[in-house]
C-alpha cells in the first residue's frame, strides 16, 4: 500500500476512453476526496479547450471543475510570456482557444513565435510548409506537446509528435515542448499543494510521456493497461513505472486511504 501525498491523473485513456468512463473511474476519485488526498488531472490534448474538456468530463458523470485540470496549453502562456512573446501564430482545431492566449495578439504572418497542437485531419503538407518557411527564418516553435501516438477509440492514431519531428528534421530547430513529459508541466500543476515531490504520484497508460514525465519530475509513476497501454512496448521499453495496474479501478487495492 502506498500513501500519496497527491495524484496526477491522465485523462484520455485513464479516465475515459472514447465517449465513456473507464470502469471504477468515479470510484477512485470518490475515495481521494473522501480521505482528502489532492489530486488534478494533467492532459497533452490539445483539441478541445479547458472548459469544453470539464463540460465533457461532467456529462460524462464525473464531478470536476475548471481548477481540476491542468493542460498543456496552459504551459505554453506562461513560457511565451517569459520569453516576452507578443504576436503568436497559434494553430490548433479549436479556434476557442483563443481566449486561453488572450494576452498575445494572434497573428497569421511575422509571428514571434508558432504555437502548434494537433491539428489531426487538418495537417495537411501546405499547412507544414507554410510553418516550416516561417521557422527556418528564426521563429521559435512552441509545440504544445511530443506525443507519438493516442488512441481515441480502439485504434491507434499518430499524434503531434510524428508533425514535430518533421518540422525539426526540415528546418534543423529543436521545438520547446510544453507537454509531457516535460517537467514543468507536472511541477507547475502540483505546485499549490505544498506537498514533496517524491510524494506524488502520477497515473498514466503512456510509458513515454506520463511514466518518464513522472520521472523527470522526481515524481512516482503509476501504470495503467487501458488506453494506449501495450505489453510489447512495456517489455522493450527502458521505462520503469514503480507500479502496474490494470486499471484504475484497482487504485484502491493500491492506495492507502485512511
Amino acid at each position: 500500500m502506498i500513501g500519496p501525498g497527491g495524484i496526477l491523473f491522465d485523462l484520455d485513456g485513464v479516465i475515459f476512453q472514447g465517449n465513456s468512463l473507464i470502469p471504477g473511474s468515479k470510484e477512485a476519485l470518490r475515495a481521494l476526496r473522501c480521505a482528502k488526498i489532492p489530486f488534478r488531472f494533467i492532459t497533452n490534448t490539445t483539441r478541445l479547450t479547458k472548459n469544453n474538456l470539464v463540460k465533457i468530463l461532467c456529462n460524462m458523470g464525473l464531478d470536476v471543475d475548471s481548477n481540476d485540470v491542468f493542460a498543456a496549453p496552459h504551459a505554453a502562456v506562461e513560457y511565451c510570456k517569459l520569453k516576452g512573446y507578443n504576436k503568436i501564430l497559434l494553430v490548433v482545431p479549436d479556434k476557442k482557444m483563443c481566449d486561453d492566449f488572450s494576452a498575445f495578439k494572434l497573428v497569421k504572418n511575422n509571428p514571434d513565435a508558432v504555437v502548434l497542437g494537433d491539428m489531426g485531419d487538418l495537417f495537411t503538407f501546405e499547412l507544414l510548409n507554410k510553418l516550416f518557411r516561417i521557422i527556418i527564418n528564426g521563429v521559435e516553435l512552441v509545440a504544445l506537446h511530443k506525443n507519438r501516438f493516442w488512441a481515441p477509440k480502439d485504434e491507434l492514431t499518430l499524434d503531434l509528435g510524428a508533425f514535430i519531428s518533421a518540422l525539426e528534421y526540415s528546418s534543423n530547430k529543436p521545438a520547446v515542448i510544453m507537454g509531457k513529459p516535460n517537467a514543468n508541466l507536472f511541477q507547475l500543476a502540483t505546485f499549490s499543494w505544498n506537498v514533496s515531490k517524491s510524494s506524488i504520484y502520477v497515473v498514466g497508460d503512456d510509458l513515454d510521456a506520463d511514466i518518464h514525465g513522472a520521472q523527470n519530475a522526481g515524481m512516482k509513476s503509476i501504470l495503467v493497461k487501458t488506453g494506449k497501454f501495450r505489453e510489447n512496448n512495456l517489455k522493450s521499453s527502458k521505462i520503469v513505472p514503480d507500479y502496474i495496474i490494470n486499471s484504475i479501478a484497482d487504485l484502491e487495492g493500491l492506495v492507502q486511504f485512511n
